[in-house]
């Protein structure tokens, strides 16, 4: 008998005794007498059966499996922190699952739905979106979940975010100390708990300083260059007063830059643009962009490291981490002339 067709039902067979027998033997447990286990294990030894790992720790109550749920595999962004769960889960015994919704609610709520069936011992969520659908299918299946960016949503589920509303508050301030009073703001997904939070720096900067709101130059992107460049283009050519650009993430920002350029403008000299998350291409474009720079790869570990904290200790008591932001001073931003 070949090794690659050798099955449980065949060793049970050999040895004479039941699937469940050499279930039990395989896992070790101890409803077996001795003659009977040495003898299942003689049949496996001669057979050269090969048990599946994942299929062991699945009958032990367990996969050795983390899953990662991300909206998207295309921006800077979600790469990043993928890249820092990727690399802690690395270091430890366990596998890393990796999906995407495509940023759509519906993929999100199939994918908890069918992985969440203890086919994984716990998972990681990038950006989640809305959860009333699914609040009750999470909670029932009892694993250890941790948010990453996430909206607030009242469930008791750890959580790694970073300091939004002050990094929003710090860009703003900045641009203000440059002398600017009319800020457009190109917010991202406002589903999302960090575009809401960087809206709410956004606007307590302005009314720390005593400036009016406009909402006016307010536009909602989808944290897409393309819409970067539409929002930017649209608001520039309003016949407003606007001198600085503050855009949600640096992929806005990017389209913003490209917008500013097209209108035949120039950056910082009439427009001064900010962007948010500190991609590696922040650094590289032209100019170089000011940002508000995320722990990105940070987050990814924390997630990481906390979630396995979680199914080790079989505790899923809530705990929540912010990581601070810090601003990053490039080329995009002068003093207002």
């Amino acid at each position: 008998m070949s090794q690659s067709k050798v099955t449980i039902t065949d060793i049970a067979k050999s040895a004479g005794v039941s699937k469940t027998t050499v279930s039990r033997v395989l896992n070790d447990k101890p409803e077996v007498d001795s003659s009977t286990r040495e003898r299942v294990l003689k049949t496996i030894k001669e057979t050269g059966f090969v048990p599946q790992i994942t299929a062991i720790n699945l009958a032990k109550g367990n996969s050795n499996i983390i899953g990662l749920l991300v909206p998207t595999l295309t921006s800077p962004y979600s790469l990043t922190v993928v890249q820092g769960v990727a690399e802690k889960i690395a270091e430890t015994d366990y596998e890393l699952i990796l999906y995407t919704t495509s940023l759509s609610e519906k993929n999100q709520e199939r994918f908890i739905k069918k992985i969440a069936k203890k086919l994984i011992d716990g998972l990681v969520i990038l950006l989640p979106r809305n959860f009333k659908n699914i609040q009750t299918q999470i909670l029932k299946h009892k694993i250890p979940i941790v948010l990453i960016d996430h909206r607030g949503v009242d469930l008791d589920l750890s959580s790694i975010s970073a300091s939004n509303k002050k990094g929003a508050f710090d860009a703003v301030e900045y641009l203000i100390i440059l002398k600017h009073k009319h800020i457009g703001f190109i917010t991202g997904l406002m589903d999302f708990g960090c575009s809401q939070e960087r809206l709410a720096g956004y606007r307590e900067a302005l009314q720390k300083n005593d400036i009016n709101i406009d909402d006016s130059i307010i536009k909602f992107g989808d944290f897409t260059e393309a819409s970067g460049y539409m929002c930017s283009k649209e608001l520039l050519k309003q016949q407003n007063e606007v001198t600085a650009l503050f855009c949600s993430n640096d992929e806005m920002a990017f389209g913003a830059i490209q917008a500013v350029k097209d209108l035949g403008l120039k950056i910082p000299d009439d427009i001064s643009i900010i962007g948010f998350d500190d991609v590696p291409k922040a650094a590289y474009s032209f100019p170089p962009l000011t940002t508000v720079k995320q722990p990105l790869q940070a987050m990814g570990e924390k997630a990481a490291e906390l979630v396995i904290q979680q199914i080790r200790a079989s505790s899923f008591e809530k705990e929540d981490l912010f990581l601070d932001t810090q601003l990053i001073i490039r080329d995009t931003c002068s003093l207002r002339k």
